[in-house]
C-alpha cells in the first residue's frame, strides 16, 4: 500500500475513535496549532471548529483560503477523499469556483459565504449522501419560510462580539471593611468601577462629592451618610456594575434583535429548533426602549445647566451696561451730609440707587436661563443661589452652588438609569449562552438557506444516482446563461448506451456550452446538490477531466507537455472526459489518429466522454470501438439572418460546419462586388 494511502487510513482511524490532533490535519505545523489554540482556548474546541466548519472563526487566526482548505482536508479525511482529487484539470476546478461563487450569492451571512465554499466535488458516495440529505432538508425549509421576509433579518446575523467591558467612571463602590475590599478586588470588580476603602463617616461623605452616585458594600453608616450613599442590596455584577453585563447586549443589539425576531418567524412558520426565544426578544426589546422621559429631561439639563446660565449672566451683563451707560446720578443735600457726615461712601449710594435696576435685569436673566433648561418643581431655586443677588457689576455665577447643582442632578439621572439598568441586567445575567446559540443557530440556517433558495430559485432537481456508467439529462439549463435554451443529451442510458461520443457542428451552435452544463451537472451532483434539470440521471465517477479549447497549433515541446497532460486519462478510475476541439494541438491528420486513440482508450475502460472536434468525420474513420457521433446543426437563417440553431444535438448524426449559411447571410446583408463576390462563393456549395 502507498504511504499517502496508509497515512489516509490512520487518519481516518483517528477521527473514527476520536483521537485526531490538530497536526493530523494537512498543512498545520506548530505555529498554526499555535494559533488556533489561542483563537480558540484549547486544542480539542479548535479541533472542533475545524471539524465543525466555522471558518468564520477559523478566519480570525488564519487566512480566508487557509481557513477554507483546513476545513474542506478535515472533511475529506472522514471520507478518505481529498478537495482536489475528484476535479482533475484546472477547466474543471475553475467551473467549480465558478459555482461556488454563484451558489454564495444566495448567502445573507458572511459565516454561511465562507462555509458554502468549503462544499467540494468528491467521489465520496457517503459525503454525497450527507450533503444530499442536508440540501434536500435545505430545500424544504426554504419552501416553508419564504415570503417571511427573512433575507433582511439575516442580513443584520454576524457573530457576536465579546469586549472587555468598558469601565464605569460616574460612579464607585465603597467597602467599609478590608476584608469586603479584598473579596470585591479578588472579583476584578476594580476593573469595571472605581472601588474604595471608606472606613469612616467623613471619607464616605467625601466620596459621596466626587461621584454621581456611591454604593456602599459594609455596615451602615450615620444618618447623614445614608443619605448621600446607597447601601448595596446585592453583590452581585447586575447590581453593582450592570453595565459589565449589559455591554455584551448593547454592542451586539442590532444583531440580536434581528435573530430574536428572526427565531419567531422561523417558529411561526413551523421550523423547528428556533421556539424559547420569547423571553429573550422580550429583554432585548426592553433595553432598546427610551421611555424614561425624566431620566432624559435630567440629562439634557446637566448637559445644558453651565452654557445656559452663562449665556444670561453675559446677557444681563450687556443689559446692565447698556442702562448705566444711559443712566446719570445726581446727589441731594441730605445725600451730601451723609457722606460727608458718616463717611458713606459714593459706592453705597450707587447701589442703592442701582437696586431696582440691578433686581429687574437679574430676575429677567433667571427667567430666561429657567426656560431654556425646562427646569421643574424647586429646582428654579437653585437658580437663586447660582445668580448673586449682590449688586454689582460685572454680575458674577455661584460656581461653588453651580457645581453643586450639578452633582445633584447627576446623582438624581443616575439614580433612575441605574435602576433600569439594574431591572435589565439581573434579566440578561444568565442569557448569554443562549444569545451565542440562537446566532449561531441562525447562521447555521443562513447556509441552509442559501442551498435552499439556491434549488428553488433555479428550480434544479436531485439527479438519480446509478451503479452503471451513465450520464442523462433532460431539459439542462446552464446557469451562468440569460433565458438558456434547455438542452436534452444522454450517454449510458437505455436508449442512447453507448458512452463515448463526438459531438460536431456549426460555429457558435452551443458545444462548447453543452460541455459547460455537463460540467456544472457532473460538479453539482458530486457535490450532493441538486442540478439544473428536469430531469437527470448519472453515475458516481472517481474523475472528472476537462480539456478546453486549445489556443492554436502548440509547438513541438508545448505538444509533448500537452500529451503528457492527456495520458493521465490512461489510468483504471472510472472517469468522465470532456475536450473542446483538441485538434488545435497539431496538424489535422495527425489530430484525429490521437482523438480515435484517445476515445478508443476511454471506451476499452468503461469511462463516459464527449469530445467537440470538426474533425468527427476524420476520427470516425480511425477508431476501432464504437464511437456515437452526435450533431449540432443550423436550421437555417431567420429574418434578422441570424443562424437557427437547435442547442440539443441529434443523436448519431454528423453535422456540418454549414459555412453555406453564413455566406447566405453575407449575401443577402452587402451590396456592390462584394455581394456579388459572396455569391460566387455560395455556388460554390449548390
Amino acid at each position: 500500500m502507498p504511504p499517502q494511502c496508509r497515512r489516509n487510513n490512520y487518519i481516518i482511524f483517528l477521527v473514527k475513535w476520536g483521537c485526531l490532533k490538530l497536526v493530523d490535519l494537512p498543512g498545520v505545523g506548530s505555529r498554526i496549532r499555535e494559533r488556533l489554540i489561542e483563537q480558540y482556548g484549547d486544542e480539542e474546541k479548535a479541533l472542533q471548529a475545524v471539524l465543525n466548519a466555522d471558518v468564520a472563526g477559523l478566519c480570525r487566526a488564519l487566512s480566508e483560503r487557509q481557513a477554507l482548505l483546513l476545513v474542506q482536508h478535515a472533511k475529506g479525511l472522514k471520507y478518505a477523499v481529498t478537495p482536489e482529487q475528484f476535479l482533475a484539470t484546472d477547466e474543471a476546478a475553475r467551473i467549480q469556483q465558478t459555482l461556488i461563487s454563484h451558489l454564495a450569492g444566495y448567502a445573507h451571512t458572511e459565516y454561511a459565504r465562507l462555509k458554502i465554499g468549503t462544499l467540494f466535488a468528491s467521489s465520496s458516495a457517503q459525503l454525497l449522501a450527507e450533503n444530499r440529505m442536508n440540501a434536500q432538508a435545505a430545500a424544504k425549509a426554504a419552501e416553508i419560510v419564504q415570503g417571511q421576509g427573512l433575507e433582511e433579518l439575516l442580513k443584520k446575523i454576524r457573530p457576536l462580539r465579546e469586549k472587555a467591558a468598558a469601565r464605569v467612571r460616574e460612579r464607585a463602590v465603597a467597602a467599609t471593611s478590608t476584608e469586603a475590599f479584598q473579596r470585591l478586588k479578588a472579583r476584578g470588580l476594580d476593573r469595571l468601577i472605581d472601588l474604595h476603602l471608606a472606613e469612616s463617616p467623613a471619607e464616605m461623605m467625601d466620596l459621596a462629592k466626587s461621584y454621581s452616585h456611591v454604593c456602599l458594600v459594609g455596615e451602615e453608616m450615620d444618618r447623614q451618610a445614608a443619605a448621600e450613599i446607597e447601601q448595596a442590596e446585592s453583590l452581585e455584577e447586575w447590581y453593582l456594575v450592570p453595565e459589565a453585563v449589559l455591554g455584551f447586549y448593547e454592542d451586539n443589539l442590532e444583531c440580536l434583535l434581528a435573530a430574536a425576531q428572526a427565531a419567531g418567524r422561523l417558529t411561526g412558520a413551523g421550523v423547528a429548533g428556533f421556539a424559547g426565544w420569547e423571553d429573550l426578544h422580550k429583554r432585548l426589546t426592553r433595553l432598546n426602549e427610551s421611555g424614561d422621559s425624566e431620566g432624559e429631561r435630567l440629562e439634557r439639563l446637566a448637559a445644558r445647566l453651565g452654557g445656559c446660565v452663562s449665556e444670561a449672566v453675559s446677557w444681563a451683563n450687556e443689559e446692565l451696561k447698556s442702562k448705566i451707560e444711559k443712566s446719570s446720578l445726581t446727589l441731594g443735600g441730605t445725600d451730601l451730609l451723609l457722606v460727608m457726615s458718616r463717611g458713606e461712601g459714593v459706592r453705597e449710594l450707587l447701589e442703592v440707587q442701582m437696586k431696582s435696576v440691578f433686581a429687574k435685569v437679574l430676575k429677567e436673566a433667571k427667567a430666561r436661563a429657567a426656560s431654556e433648561l425646562e427646569l421643574q418643581g424647586a429646582e428654579a431655586v437653585w437658580l437663586d443661589e447660582i445668580f448673586s443677588a449682590e449688586v454689582c457689576y460685572p454680575l458674577e455665577l455661584d460656581r461653588q452652588a453651580l457645581r453643586t447643582f450639578e452633582q445633584e442632578l447627576r446623582s438624581r439621572r443616575e439614580g433612575r438609569g441605574l435602576k433600569t439598568k439594574r431591572e435589565n441586567a439581573r434579566g440578561l445575567q444568565d442569557k448569554r449562552d443562549e444569545a451565542l446559540v440562537l446566532v449561531h443557530a441562525l447562521m447555521e440556517f443562513d447556509y441552509a438557506y442559501a442551498l435552499g433558495q439556491f434549488a428553488l430559485t433555479e428550480d434544479l432537481t436531485f439527479p438519480e444516482i446509478t451503479e452503471e456508467p451513465c450520464l442523462s439529462f433532460t431539459e439542462g439549463r446552464h446557469l451562468f446563461l440569460d433565458r438558456p435554451e434547455a438542452v436534452s443529451y444522454s450517454l449510458g442510458s437505455a436508449d442512447h448506451p453507448e458512452k463515448v461520443a463526438l459531438l460536431s457542428g456549426v460555429n457558435s451552435g452551443g458545444k462548447t456550452t453543452l460541455l459547460d452544463l455537463i460540467s456544472q451537472i457532473v460538479i453539482l451532483a458530486h457535490m450532493g446538490l441538486p442540478v439544473p434539470a428536469r430531469a437527470c440521471r448519472l453515475s458516481l465517477f472517481e474523475e472528472f477531466y476537462y480539456f478546453s479549447k486549445s489556443r492554436g497549433t502548440l509547438s513541438a515541446g508545448a505538444f509533448e507537455t500537452a500529451m503528457k497532460k492527456f495520458a493521465v486519462v490512461e489510468n483504471e478510475k472510472r472517469k468522465l472526459v470532456l475536450a473542446d476541439e483538441l485538434e488545435a494541438i497539431t496538424e489535422p491528420g495527425a489530430s484525429a489518429r490521437i482523438i480515435a486513440c484517445m476515445l478508443d482508450e476511454l471506451n476499452r475502460r468503461g469511462c463516459v466522454a464527449v469530445f467537440v472536434s470538426h474533425l468527427a468525420e476524420d476520427v470516425r474513420r480511425y477508431v476501432e470501438t464504437p464511437v456515437r457521433v452526435d450533431g449540432i446543426e443550423a436550421e437555417g437563417l431567420d429574418e434578422n439572418n441570424n443562424l437557427c440553431v437547435c442547442r440539443s444535438p441529434r443523436y448519431n448524426y454528423l453535422a456540418k460546419s454549414t459555412p453555406e449559411l453564413i455566406l447566405d447571410r453575407l449575401v443577402r446583408s452587402t451590396k456592390g462586388r462584394e455581394r456579388e463576390f459572396y455569391a460566387r462563393l455560395l455556388a460554390k456549395f449548390k
